[in-house]
């Protein structure tokens, strides 16, 4: 079964990662009320118990905390945990859970109080911009089993930040977009190829959507991560961060403003449903999809599983997302990553760890029981990953890019306004991206 790999935005946040179901790369976005950290610790205490399979723990020297997302404690990663115990005999991996969005919240409780656990999964690049995470370069300098060449662009770029490397990428995910075949065949269109442009799919959209509006090609949820992927694939960018670790928004850069334009144009002209609220997330354009009420969906793996029960054949079909204005290639990214917290004593067996979890053997049995799209290209050499319908997000992953704008969450406050105000309320992008860049900018520059 296909799921999520973890990003959308806070707004879908609880719904999604218990277990992780939509909106692919998911991030913290706005964070919420701190989670208590007694009820992280009893957590810990739980799970670690139960890993035990009823048995007195053998004493062990070292006790290797590791903080994990609530649907990531499962068989697969307590196989890895039991394998990793046996190849270290002094060593005891006690695993814990917690909501992603109380994780920096809960890990910042933990450094606080001097408890932190030894890894954490989020996404490392934003625990190193909040100053939560160590830095780990020479870690992989050591010539271990770790490679930067061997991994995919956009999961180094998730445990990437200011010039140095904070984690170990854990699994991906990427917006693409699915079709359905019988509304494009009925409506005597041909179906998206490549090349696939945002000016060829306007003009699909046209053919498919009905005149009176109760039809249209596309859904669009409220969603700063979805929007960021139709950002990417017109070429731009929100944030840029340099080697010395400051951060300069770009939410005015005129790639942004055309790819929010061309989604506010689709609206207008009833080619596209608009978010129906401030708070609509990706369930909505799923539903109106699987009604049949839209012909194409961007989305990511986890609703592969979805359509497939709704139609076992070939009705639904992916392709990458349309190229944009300038002939760019692009999208987001989803999935996690690992880091070591501040305080952590236990920095190298740590880093141990994360490499032994994200081994191709683990990787492979993630993907094939969970759904969790490996970050290493080479392991999608395996035959289970040539099926049609993971096709297209395998393509699309080289070409995208994590969210990082979600590391700055009052930055993100401020754009998930300004798109809600162009998607929803109609207004035109320019002016409302550069009052926007004006606004969040400030926020980031009084860090």
């Amino acid at each position: 079964m296909l799921s999520m790999s973890g990003d959308e935005g806070d707004e879908d946040m609880e719904k999604t990662l218990s277990p992780v179901r939509s909106d692919g790369g998911w991030h913290e976005g706005r964070r919420r009320r701190a989670w208590p950290l007694v009820a992280a610790v009893l957590t810990f205490t739980l799970l670690a118990a139960a890993c035990s399979d009823g048995a007195p723990a053998p004493e062990k020297t070292i006790t290797l905390r590791v903080m994990m997302t609530d649907d990531w404690v499962t068989p697969p990663f307590l196989e890895a945990v039991r394998d990793f115990e046996r190849e270290h005999p002094g060593v005891r991996v006690e695993p814990g859970k917690t909501p992603i969005s109380h994780m920096l919240d809960t890990v910042t409780a933990a450094i606080k109080s001097g408890t932190p656990p030894d890894i954490v999964q989020a996404h490392a690049f934003s625990a190193a911009a909040q100053d939560l995470a160590q830095e780990v370069d020479d870690l992989w300098a050591e010539g271990g089993p770790l490679e930067v060449a061997d991994f995919l662009p956009g999961a180094i770029d998730d445990v990437t930040w200011a010039g140095h490397l904070y984690g170990v990428p854990l699994d991906t995910n990427a917006l693409f977009l699915l079709y359905d075949a019988d509304q494009f065949a009925a409506a005597d269109v041909t179906p998206p190829g490549q090349p696939f442009t945002f000016a060829t799919f306007e003009e699909a959209a046209r053919a498919l959507s009905a005149a009176d509006g109760k039809k249209r090609a596309l859904a669009i949820p409220q969603s700063t991560w979805w929007t960021y992927g139709w950002i990417k694939a017109n070429g731009g960018e929100v944030l840029r961060v340099g080697d010395d670790g400051k951060a300069q928004l770009t939410l005015d850069d005129p790639a942004v403003v055309g790819a929010l334009n061309y989604l506010r144009t689709l609206v207008q002209q009833n080619l596209a449903f608009a978010p129906g609220a401030a708070d609509s997330h990706s369930g909505d354009a799923l539903a109106l999809f699987r009604s049949g009420s839209s012909s194409t969906l961007a989305s990511g793996s986890w609703d592969i599983a979805v359509l497939k029960k709704d139609s076992p054949g070939d009705r639904y079909r992916s392709t990458l997302m349309p190229a944009g204005a300038a002939g760019t290639r692009g999208s987001v990214m989803g999935g996690s990553s690992m880091f070591i917290p501040k305080g952590s004593k236990n920095r190298e067996l740590a880093f141990e760890f994360m490499a032994h979890l994200v081994s191709d053997k683990y990787a492979l049995r993630l993907a094939k029981e969970e759904g969790r799209l490996p970050v290493r290209p080479r392991v999608y050499d395996d035959p289970y990953f040539s099926t049609p319908d993971l096709q297209a997000v395998i393509d699309q992953l080289p070409t995208a890019s994590p969210f990082k704008l979600s590391a700055f969450p009052e930055a993100h406050d401020v754009f998930a306004k300004a798109i809600d105000e162009v998607l929803r309320g109609g207004s035109d992008a320019g002016p409302v991206m550069a009052e926007a860049q004006k606004q969040a900018q400030t926020l980031i520059a009084n860090k």
